[in-house]
């Protein structure tokens, strides 16, 4: 899968060397389209969240349209 979309929301602060947990929950899949929701935390509050889409692909079809645009 290829991602195709992506909305990130940074809320808060985290001091360097602090751990960071990241979550995503598929929200829905669609034929070859998957959306999750993704939220990141520290040990104190939540740091970040946003959606993410990918659409699964045929890798070799994927492959031969990306040789037409090599030089």
């Amino acid at each position: 899968a290829v991602g195709v979309h992506i909305e990130v929301f940074h809320r808060a602060p985290t001091p360097e060397g602090e751990r960071v947990t990241a979550y995503a929950e598929v929200t829905k899949s669609e034929g070859r389209r998957i959306e999750f929701r993704i939220e990141a935390k520290d040990g104190v509050e939540e740091i970040g969240s946003g959606t993410h889409g990918r659409m699964v692909i045929d890798l070799a079809k994927f492959a031969e349209q990306l040789k037409t645009k090599l030089r």
